[in-house]
């Protein structure tokens, strides 16, 4: 047996080891620290029966992210303010965008607002809108990334327990 014989023993097992390598390289710088944002249902007030919706989002990351996302939106998108205020409800309506510092390893709940168009929506059709987040202080990756963040409407009654009644009387 000849050194010739022995390379492909060692250049197979050698390129799946660089090819893991370099997947786990590109997890890393690229998604291992994206912010995790999912809609939950929680009491408006402690202890209370009525609940509301809520953007929550994770910063997975000990950087602080700016996260931001459309105010003031079409028809079928998500409306998110960033608390219960009258000031921040309205700003939400207005046309613009808002951005928001998430501290590092921080979480957040964000309230969700209905659409205008909510009553003529169909129980099946989705509601949604697309949050970009970037790290404040950017080591490689500069450019904003996005998330989309969508619920059906089925969806959205059945986390605030509000089922509506499809059949007709």
């Amino acid at each position: 047996m000849t050194v010739a014989d022995l390379v492909p023993y060692f250049t197979i097992p050698g390129s799946i080891v660089g090819f893991v390598t370099g997947g786990f390289v590109i997890w890393e710088r690229f998604l291992r620290y994206q912010p995790t944002a999912f809609i939950i249902a929680k009491p408006l007030i402690p202890g209370g029966a009525q609940k509301g919706c809520y953007l929550r989002v994770v910063n997975r990351s000990e950087r602080p992210i700016l996260m931001s996302w459309p105010t003031g939106t079409t028809d079928n998108a998500l409306r998110i303010a960033t608390d219960h205020s009258t000031r921040s409800i309205v700003k939400s309506l207005l046309h613009g965008e808002k951005a928001v510092v998430l501290d590092g390893g921080q979480e957040a709940a964000f309230p969700v607002l209905k659409p205008p168009n909510w009553p003529s929506l169909d129980p099946d059709q989705t509601i949604e809108t697309t949050v970009r987040w970037r790290f404040v202080q950017p080591v490689i990756w500069k450019r904003d990334r996005s998330f989309l963040v969508r619920i059906s409407k089925r969806s959205y009654l059945h986390l605030l327990d509000e089922v509506e009644d499809d059949a007709e009387d």
